[in-house]
């Protein structure tokens, strides 16, 4: 068998140090049990991504995909909210110059008016 050194932070020792007192089991049998556990879920998050990306590109229709307009909507955010223009370009939260010559004023960009949220079925509130 293969011997690995990690660094941990001294609490999560900490914790592993007392899991190891109370059952009687060695610190070595949690943390590959800890690892075996993490690796499978992480496969399974992987072959599920896999699976989604191979509808999506053969274009099955059990999978629905949603624009990033669409998810920021449902969520109550706009481009701005993530720092990001309207044409996808990142956002610049300087103020800038508005009106005229003689009477400008400065107006955040980051302060764009919200979009009206989406409903499950598409239409705006």
């Amino acid at each position: 068998m293969a011997m690995v050194t990690i660094r941990l932070p001294q609490e999560l020792r900490d914790r592993i140090d007392k899991l190891s007192e109370r059952s009687g089991r060695t610190k070595s049998y949690f943390i590959r049990q800890l690892v075996e556990r993490g690796v499978r879920d992480l496969e399974e998050e992987i072959r599920e991504i896999e699976e989604v990306r191979a509808a999506i590109r053969e274009g099955r229709r059990d999978f629905k995909t949603y624009s990033l307009d669409e998810v920021l909507a449902d969520a109550g955010l706009t481009r701005m909210d993530i720092g990001m223009g309207p044409d996808g370009s990142k956002a610049t939260k300087e103020p800038r110059k508005v009106g005229s010559a003689k009477n400008p004023k400065e107006v955040s960009v980051a302060s764009a008016k919200p979009q009206p949220k989406r409903t499950a079925k598409g239409t705006r509130e």
